[in-house]
């Protein structure tokens, strides 16, 4: 069984110097009873108006203000605050799966999600989802209140002669036909149904058509210019093989690019030897000038030399004064030594050096001379070889590329003809499809959905509930496709019964639903509440349904709590004689009695309930 993870515990209303009003609820089965006008219904309105209605729960002119609901979940506890007239509702939560945040009632913003997000949550719907909202595929969001009939029976719908599971308002209203059927089928299945793309309508499909045509025509206009200008362009390739003259350019493009990397190797090598030399011419100079220093030298030496001899000579052949001058005396003779051998021996080796330095200077020169001409040479075979490549060889490789890259636009432009023939049948065979298209339009129909398991366990849970509550005559019982609801006997409820029993089979049909969600839906709501299951029998109608099957009506709410929460309200009147107590049935008692402490919902107060406008 598929089990809600929620229950509501409490409710509480409160307002400026007014004593709360309390309500609180058992996790299985709570029954609300007493009077009419004693507050029982605005119970119903104010979980209702945490669930994100637009009605207000009671008057403003109650002094109440605010609605406070608490929900307990397997994972914490999460508190709901909503002032009256306000469109807003305040969460705090304990559980991690929902955010403590404030809320929209309804439609959510792009800075504030809506409240059916939080109870989504709660049944195990955490992301977002889309169903199917018309006949057109037209997808709408998922929310709380599209399956909210199933969740919560007004009394003013409890006694409807049509269908209690179809939601009232039309196919125009959120909560229309086709929407709540998909919601119905997401819950049951868990079918997504955010792939289905909007169905056309005729009218649509029609300037869709008329709109592809003219797009086509006009394209097929386009690509028929295109292709004669390709034809135009393409004549001068006429009686040529183009393949064998790409293949025959390109072989020669090879031959001419191995010669221009074989000349530019060559000349690359010529370089590296030019510069090697140049090194040489660079060394042999600079011993020239050395040896130009150095000559320099050896001549001043020999000057100097020379000079001594020479000085040395003449100093010998002058004759020695033996007088002096100045006293006519007699003046030794001095023995003086002689450099004059000693400076000879040394001009001697002087000449030698520089007679082999001068031989050394000669046969530097001539190796200046031979490598200059070696490098005249060499810059010569560079310059040929790099006019070779600039003024043949690449301009031939240039040529032969251009060549190439003529044919192959020939080779695109073929190609870019079949691809215009392609496109061409394409847009063709696509007319042609789109005037045999199949004029019927597609409709969605939700009911065509719903599989056997559905209709089977419906026609089983409505016979086992109309048996435990004693409903005679009982032949068959059936969950009609045609009208969503209860046939019984082979007729509608309508057909043969009053407003009381209508009431009462309403309430079947929808305690069926309840036990099918149960066993068999992907997503359970688990909470039920009903609001006068026994509505008509308290306006003089006790001949319409015997009193057995109320009570076994109220009996069986006892016997099925285990599916989840059930909230039940009804008149004091008709409230079946049960020992509730002794059953462990939560009870919220209204005496009607002013000034004793349970005498209404709301403390001091009339409950004149705004007009509905949901």
């Amino acid at each position: 069984m598929n089990m809600a993870d929620f229950y509501i515990e409490k409710l509480i209303v409160k307002g400026a110097e007014k004593k709360d009003a309390v309500a609180e609820f058992d996790k299985e089965l709570t029954i609300i009873s007493g009077p009419s006008n004693t507050g029982k219904t605005s119970i119903i309105r104010c979980i209702d108006y945490i669930f994100g209605s637009d009605n207000l729960p009671f008057a403003s002119t109650t002094g109440y203000d605010t609605v406070m609901l608490f929900v307990i979940t397997e994972n914490g506890t999460i508190q709901f605050t909503r002032k009256l007239d306000s469109n807003k509702i305040d969460v705090v939560s304990s559980d991690d799966r929902i955010e403590s945040a404030t809320y929209k009632a309804k439609t959510p913003t792009k800075t504030m999600d809506a409240i059916s997000k939080v109870w989504l949550t709660m049944i195990g719907i955490e992301d977002d989802h889309d169903i199917i909202a018309n006949e057109d595929f037209r997808p709408q969001h998922l929310t709380w209140r599209t399956f909210l009939p199933t969740v919560l029976i007004k009394e003013r719908q409890i006694e409807r002669e049509s269908s209690i599971l179809m939601p009232e308002g039309g196919a125009k209203s959120i909560q229309g036909r086709t929407a709540f059927l998909s919601s119905l089928l997401f819950l049951i299945y868990g079918n997504d149904f955010s792939n289905f793309d909007k169905r056309e309508s005729r009218k649509e499909r029609a300037i869709r058509k008329a709109a592809v045509e003219k797009y086509i025509n006009k394209e097929l206009s386009g690509v028929a210019d295109r292709k004669q200008s390709i034809l135009d362009m393409i004549k001068a390739f006429d009686e040529l093989d183009v393949q064998k003259e790409i293949d025959s350019a390109a072989t020669a493009l090879t031959e001419i690019e191995t010669k221009i990397s074989a000349a530019m190797s060559n000349s690359q090598s010529i370089l590296g030897s030019m510069m090697a030399k140049k090194e040489r011419l660079t060394e042999c100079q600079m011993l020239i000038s050395r040896y130009a220093a150095l000559k320099t030298q050896y001549s001043a030496d020999i000057k100097r030399l020379s000079f001594i001899v020479d000085g040395e000579t003449v100093m010998q052949q002058t004759p020695h004064n033996a007088t002096c001058p100045f006293c006519n005396g007699k003046m030794p003779k001095q023995q003086k030594e002689s450099f004059i051998d000693a400076a000879r021996s040394e001009l001697s080796r002087i000449v030698i050096q520089y007679n082999d330095l001068d031989g050394a200077e000669k046969d530097i020169e001539q190796q200046i001379q031979e490598l200059q001409a070696e490098i005249a040479l060499l810059a010569e075979q560079k310059e040929n070889i790099e006019e070779l490549i600039a003024r043949e060889l690449k301009p031939r490789a240039k040529s032969l590329t251009e060549t190439i890259d003529a044919y192959r636009v020939y080779i695109q432009l073929n190609n870019e003809l079949d691809v215009i023939h392609r496109l061409a049948d394409g847009w063709s065979t696509d007319l042609r499809d789109m005037q045999n298209e199949d004029e019927s339009e597609i409709k969605y129909k939700p009911m065509d959905k719903f599989d056997d398991r559905f209709w089977l366990g419906m026609d089983a849970a409505l016979t086992d509930i109309l048996t435990e509550c004693k409903y005679t005559p009982l032949v068959s019982a059936r969950f009609a496709k045609s009208s969503f609801d209860l046939e019984i006997n082979g007729q509608s409820k309508a057909v043969t019964q009053g407003k009381g029993y209508c009431s009462i089979l309403n309430t079947i049909v929808v305690l069926a639903f309840r036990k099918f969600m149960t066993e068999n839906a992907v997503y359970n709501p688990g909470l039920c509440i009903i609001d006068t299951p026994l509505h008509g029998i308290d306006e003089g109608n006790k001949n319409e349904t015997s009193e057995s099957v109320q009570t076994a009506l109220f009996q069986y709410f006892i016997d099925s709590r285990d599916m989840g929460q059930l909230i039940i309200v009804e008149n004091k009147r008709t409230l079946p004689n049960l020992d509730y107590e002794q059953n462990g049935v939560k009870r919220i008692v209204f005496t009607g009695i002013v000034g004793e402490e349970r005498c209404g919902f709301l403390h001091d107060c009339k409950f004149d309930v705004p007009q509905s406008h949901e």
